[in-house]
Protein backbone atom coordinates (compact mmCIF):
# COMPACT_ATOMS: atom_id res chain seq x y z
CA UNK A 1 0.00 0.00 0.00
CA UNK A 2 1.51 3.60 -0.73
CA UNK A 3 2.27 6.22 1.59
CA UNK A 4 -0.45 8.77 0.13
CA UNK A 5 -3.16 5.56 0.12
CA UNK A 6 -2.64 5.29 3.77
CA UNK A 7 -2.21 9.09 4.47
CA UNK A 8 -6.03 9.32 3.10
CA UNK A 9 -6.62 6.25 5.09
CA UNK A 10 -5.47 8.19 8.45
CA UNK A 11 -7.19 11.07 7.31
CA UNK A 12 -10.63 9.63 6.78
CA UNK A 13 -10.16 7.98 10.01
CA UNK A 14 -9.27 11.01 11.82
CA UNK A 15 -12.45 12.86 9.95
CA UNK A 16 -14.59 10.17 11.09
CA UNK A 17 -13.36 10.31 15.22
CA UNK A 18 -13.54 14.22 14.97
CA UNK A 19 -17.19 14.00 13.29
CA UNK A 20 -18.24 11.06 15.98
CA UNK A 21 -16.82 13.45 19.02
CA UNK A 22 -18.64 16.13 18.00
CA UNK A 23 -21.94 14.22 17.87
CA UNK A 24 -21.00 12.71 21.12
CA UNK A 25 -20.63 16.18 22.45
CA UNK A 26 -24.20 17.16 21.46
CA UNK A 27 -26.17 14.52 22.11
CA UNK A 28 -24.56 15.04 26.29
CA UNK A 29 -24.62 18.91 25.91
CA UNK A 30 -28.38 19.23 24.23
CA UNK A 31 -30.18 18.19 27.19
CA UNK A 32 -28.49 20.49 29.49
CA UNK A 33 -29.15 23.06 27.20
CA UNK A 34 -32.95 21.93 27.19
CA UNK A 35 -33.20 21.80 30.96
CA UNK A 36 -31.57 24.91 31.47
CA UNK A 37 -34.24 26.35 28.80
CA UNK A 38 -36.94 25.53 30.85
CA UNK A 39 -35.63 26.17 34.33
CA UNK A 40 -35.67 29.92 33.25
CA UNK A 41 -39.33 29.81 31.78
CA UNK A 42 -40.36 28.85 34.88
CA UNK A 43 -39.10 31.93 36.19
CA UNK A 44 -41.59 33.70 33.79
CA UNK A 45 -44.66 34.77 35.55
CA UNK A 46 -47.86 34.38 33.41
CA UNK A 47 -51.53 35.63 33.64
CA UNK A 48 -52.50 32.32 36.01
CA UNK A 49 -49.64 32.82 38.50
CA UNK A 50 -50.90 34.30 42.02
CA UNK A 51 -49.50 38.09 42.30
CA UNK A 52 -49.60 41.36 43.69
CA UNK A 53 -47.63 44.36 43.22
CA UNK A 54 -46.52 46.15 40.10
CA UNK A 55 -46.64 43.71 36.96
CA UNK A 56 -43.89 46.17 35.49
CA UNK A 57 -41.56 45.72 38.23
CA UNK A 58 -37.59 45.00 37.73
CA UNK A 59 -37.76 43.03 40.71
CA UNK A 60 -39.79 39.71 40.94
CA UNK A 61 -39.83 37.67 44.20
CA UNK A 62 -41.30 33.88 43.40
CA UNK A 63 -42.59 32.19 46.53
CA UNK A 64 -43.14 28.75 46.61
CA UNK A 65 -44.62 28.26 49.74
CA UNK A 66 -47.08 25.35 52.37
CA UNK A 67 -50.03 27.01 54.09
CA UNK A 68 -48.97 24.26 56.97
CA UNK A 69 -45.51 25.54 57.00
CA UNK A 70 -45.24 27.54 60.34
CA UNK A 71 -42.15 29.59 58.42
CA UNK A 72 -43.87 30.11 55.27
CA UNK A 73 -46.15 31.79 58.12
CA UNK A 74 -43.89 34.45 58.93
CA UNK A 75 -42.86 34.69 55.46
CA UNK A 76 -46.14 35.65 54.65
CA UNK A 77 -46.50 38.66 57.13
CA UNK A 78 -43.10 40.04 56.05
CA UNK A 79 -44.44 39.70 52.24
CA UNK A 80 -47.74 41.91 53.34
CA UNK A 81 -45.72 44.26 55.19
CA UNK A 82 -43.02 44.38 52.36
CA UNK A 83 -45.62 44.53 49.56
CA UNK A 84 -47.35 47.51 51.01
CA UNK A 85 -43.76 49.41 52.31
CA UNK A 86 -41.89 48.74 48.45
CA UNK A 87 -44.69 49.67 46.38
CA UNK A 88 -44.18 49.67 42.92
CA UNK A 89 -41.06 48.30 43.30
CA UNK A 90 -41.62 44.54 43.36
CA UNK A 91 -44.00 41.78 42.31
CA UNK A 92 -44.61 39.31 44.58
CA UNK A 93 -45.25 35.93 42.99
CA UNK A 94 -47.25 32.58 45.43
CA UNK A 95 -46.75 29.20 44.23
CA UNK A 96 -47.86 26.21 45.82
CA UNK A 97 -45.34 24.02 47.10
CA UNK A 98 -47.61 21.52 50.00
CA UNK A 99 -45.12 18.71 51.55
CA UNK A 100 -46.45 15.48 52.30
CA UNK A 101 -45.48 15.67 56.27
CA UNK A 102 -48.10 18.39 56.88
CA UNK A 103 -51.67 16.61 56.73
CA UNK A 104 -53.90 19.58 55.59
CA UNK A 105 -51.21 21.18 52.95
CA UNK A 106 -53.12 20.27 49.83
CA UNK A 107 -56.72 21.35 51.57
CA UNK A 108 -55.24 24.54 52.05
CA UNK A 109 -54.21 25.05 48.63
CA UNK A 110 -57.20 24.18 47.45
CA UNK A 111 -59.66 26.33 49.45
CA UNK A 112 -57.26 29.45 48.33
CA UNK A 113 -57.74 28.45 44.51
CA UNK A 114 -61.36 28.04 44.86
CA UNK A 115 -61.84 31.21 46.69
CA UNK A 116 -58.82 32.50 43.69
CA UNK A 117 -61.78 31.52 41.55
CA UNK A 118 -64.34 33.99 43.14
CA UNK A 119 -61.37 36.89 43.32
CA UNK A 120 -60.69 36.36 46.82
CA UNK A 121 -57.55 34.60 46.17
CA UNK A 122 -55.06 36.73 48.75
CA UNK A 123 -58.03 37.12 51.01
CA UNK A 124 -58.00 33.60 51.74
CA UNK A 125 -54.22 32.95 51.95
CA UNK A 126 -54.04 35.48 54.02
CA UNK A 127 -56.85 34.12 56.38
CA UNK A 128 -55.81 30.52 56.17
CA UNK A 129 -51.82 31.16 57.26
CA UNK A 130 -53.43 34.20 60.25
CA UNK A 131 -55.52 31.26 61.56
CA UNK A 132 -52.96 28.77 60.97
CA UNK A 133 -52.85 28.15 64.56
CA UNK A 134 -57.10 27.44 64.15
CA UNK A 135 -56.65 24.29 61.80
CA UNK A 136 -53.50 23.10 61.99
CA UNK A 137 -54.52 20.32 64.55
CA UNK A 138 -57.66 19.74 63.46
CA UNK A 139 -60.84 20.69 62.14
CA UNK A 140 -59.41 22.13 59.29
CA UNK A 141 -62.12 21.54 56.29
CA UNK A 142 -64.80 23.38 59.10
CA UNK A 143 -61.79 26.37 59.93
CA UNK A 144 -61.62 27.00 56.08
CA UNK A 145 -65.31 27.33 55.36
CA UNK A 146 -65.68 29.90 57.88
CA UNK A 147 -62.91 31.79 56.76
CA UNK A 148 -64.56 31.66 53.15
CA UNK A 149 -67.71 32.41 54.76
CA UNK A 150 -66.31 35.75 56.32
CA UNK A 151 -65.37 36.92 52.63
CA UNK A 152 -69.04 36.22 52.23
CA UNK A 153 -67.82 33.70 49.30
CA UNK A 154 -70.83 31.53 47.23
CA UNK A 155 -70.34 27.83 49.45
CA UNK A 156 -72.21 26.30 46.78
CA UNK A 157 -69.69 27.39 44.02
CA UNK A 158 -66.77 26.67 46.93
CA UNK A 159 -67.76 23.19 47.06
CA UNK A 160 -68.06 22.77 43.64
CA UNK A 161 -64.28 24.22 42.66
CA UNK A 162 -62.87 22.37 45.79
CA UNK A 163 -63.58 19.23 44.06
CA UNK A 164 -62.97 20.24 40.52
CA UNK A 165 -59.34 17.79 39.33
CA UNK A 166 -58.27 21.54 37.42
CA UNK A 167 -57.68 22.72 41.13
CA UNK A 168 -55.87 20.13 42.19
CA UNK A 169 -53.58 19.82 38.23
CA UNK A 170 -52.67 23.25 39.31
CA UNK A 171 -51.53 22.71 42.77
CA UNK A 172 -49.59 19.78 40.72
CA UNK A 173 -48.45 21.92 38.59
CA UNK A 174 -46.62 24.51 40.74
CA UNK A 175 -44.87 21.43 43.04
CA UNK A 176 -43.42 19.74 39.62
CA UNK A 177 -42.15 23.67 38.77
CA UNK A 178 -40.66 24.02 42.01
CA UNK A 179 -39.25 20.45 41.60
CA UNK A 180 -37.95 21.29 38.50
CA UNK A 181 -35.55 24.92 39.49
CA UNK A 182 -34.34 22.20 42.58
CA UNK A 183 -36.77 23.22 45.56
CA UNK A 184 -36.72 20.68 48.07
CA UNK A 185 -37.86 22.17 51.14
CA UNK A 186 -39.99 25.88 51.88
CA UNK A 187 -40.35 28.73 51.74
CA UNK A 188 -38.17 28.85 48.57
CA UNK A 189 -37.15 32.09 47.93
CA UNK A 190 -36.42 33.26 44.27
CA UNK A 191 -35.57 37.00 43.38
CA UNK A 192 -35.08 37.28 39.77
CA UNK A 193 -34.79 34.04 39.35
CA UNK A 194 -31.84 33.72 42.22
CA UNK A 195 -32.81 31.60 45.17
CA UNK A 196 -32.24 33.16 49.00
CA UNK A 197 -32.07 31.18 52.31
CA UNK A 198 -34.39 31.42 54.56
CA UNK A 199 -34.08 34.26 57.12
CA UNK A 200 -36.27 35.21 59.91
CA UNK A 201 -35.18 38.42 59.53
CA UNK A 202 -37.47 41.27 57.61
CA UNK A 203 -34.55 43.63 57.33
CA UNK A 204 -32.71 40.85 55.69
CA UNK A 205 -35.05 39.73 53.46
CA UNK A 206 -35.91 43.46 52.65
CA UNK A 207 -31.91 44.11 51.76
CA UNK A 208 -32.27 40.91 49.12
CA UNK A 209 -34.90 42.26 47.23
CA UNK A 210 -33.58 45.66 47.01
CA UNK A 211 -29.65 44.39 46.43
CA UNK A 212 -31.67 43.67 43.05
CA UNK A 213 -32.52 47.86 42.00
Amino acid sequence: MSRRVILWSSLAISMVLIVLLIVWQVGNTEPQVQESREQSSVFEVTENDWKKGNPEADIVVIKYSDFQCPACYSYAAMDHQLSQELGDKVLFVYRHFPLQSFQYSRMAARYAEAAGRQGKFWEMHDLIYNNQQNWRSGNAILVFRQLAELLDLDMQQMDKDILDPKIESRINMHYGQGQQIGVRGVPAIFINGKQFPYTQSIDEYRNQILSFQ
